[in-house]
């Protein structure tokens, strides 16, 4: 899927507590905050989620590379650490580590690097990018 042009929304609903489920398209993700927090930890937090969508982005972009030039990929797995800043709280460092099953020709690492990189979640991460607000209330009859 691009991350170019227009998409349906997806929305989000609140289930009780602090748990929220988001409809994109036709599936269902569920977040939770943790027992700490006052959640139920059921689901993972929406902060989480961020590190996912970077580290599933990077994981296809990867496969999709190495499935093309016949390199071995089955078992590889991507680990995406989420550091922690403050003023404004927010993640202020992804740290993630592609790992591959077997070893590859150097000429590989580079280019896989560069793969990963070329990600919409890294792009997006990665640019300043616009988040607009708007906030909806019903009009009084």
């Amino acid at each position: 899927m691009s991350a170019q042009g227009h998409h349906e929304p997806i929305i989000v609903t609140h289930d009780g507590g602090l748990r929220f489920s988001a409809q994109v398209r036709s599936h269902r993700v569920v977040v939770d905050q943790p027992l700490s927090a006052g959640g139920l930890d059921s689901a993972p937090m929406p902060i989480e989620m961020l590190g996912v969508s970077l580290g599933t982005c990077i994981a296809l972009y990867v496969q999709q590379f190495c499935h093309a030039r016949s390199l071995p990929y089955e078992g590889m797995r991507v680990e995406v650490e989420q550091h922690g800043a403050r003023n404004p709280n927010r993640v202020g460092e992804f740290v993630v580590r592609v790992v591959l099953p077997k070893e590859l020709p150097p000429v590989y690492a580079e280019m896989l690097e560069r793969v990963a990189r070329s990600c919409p979640a890294h792009n997006t991460l990665e640019q300043e990018t616009a988040v607009r607000v708007l906030i909806e209330t019903p009009v009084a009859a």
